[in-house]
């Protein structure tokens, strides 16, 4: 994959733009281990896919790390961070669940995208498979665990698109945009339509647990 990312020049901008988080914190999100160890700890699984205790404090750490640039640590202390994470971890699980039921899939073509197109991996400018690959292992990752792991996040990022585009605005709620003028508009559009996406997102998965096979072992955490 790596020869053909070094000649490729072309970018998806919705895909980039659409995991621009994910991206960036992937390095310390990311669970690696051998799941199928019945000897590892894990504090959830979801039809047989475990979500590890490494895992759970990787994302636990970028949470906090990312909620402390707005918060102290006594209102963090008060918004459940337990369960926000181990909530958020299986979500994920779930919606990589129905993409895979669904038939949504990530192109090669869509990850070389990525990964091409990131700062991070570039030098002056332009994708470097030497900058790439010494990145990974600084990071204790291989092209492959790096790649698999993106394209998760990928499909996370397109189902949840997916799902987003059914939303519709309330005759109400158009209603109250026609009294507003100018860039307002737009803004308050944005912030009704991305407030509807995540309430439906949010609904989407819960629909999905009630069929699937799911164990939470909060005492670990707790």
């Amino acid at each position: 994959m790596l020869k053909i990312m070094q000649s490729h020049k072309f970018f998806s901008v919705f895909l980039l733009s659409a995991i621009t988080i994910m991206i960036s914190v992937a390095f310390v999100f990311w669970g690696i281990g051998p799941k199928d160890n019945p000897q590892v700890r894990f504090v959830a699984e979801v039809e047989g896919d475990r979500i590890l205790l490494d895992e759970y404090y990787r994302a636990y750490d970028n949470e906090y790390r990312r909620l402390k640039e707005q918060y102290s640590d006594e209102e963090i202390e008060k918004m459940n961070m337990p369960d926000r994470i181990i909530d958020s971890l299986i979500s994920r699980r779930v919606l990589l669940i129905a993409a895979e039921r669904a038939g949504i899939t990530v192109s090669e073509k869509e990850l070389q995208d990525v990964i091409v197109n990131n700062p991070g991996f570039q030098r002056d400018g332009v994708f470097d498979v030497n900058v790439y690959e010494r990145r990974l292992t600084l990071n204790r990752l291989s092209p492959q665990i790096y790649e698999s792991a993106l394209t998760s996040d990928l499909t996370v990022a397109k189902i949840s698109k997916l799902i987003g585009e059914t939303v519709e605005l309330s005759s109400e709620e158009a209603t109250m945009l026609d009294t507003v003028q100018g860039d307002n508009k737009a803004q308050l559009t944005q912030i009704f339509l991305s407030s509807k996406t995540n309430q439906v997102v949010t609904a989407y998965i819960e629909s999905i647990k009630r069929q699937l096979d799911i164990t939470i072992r909060r005492d670990l955490v707790l």
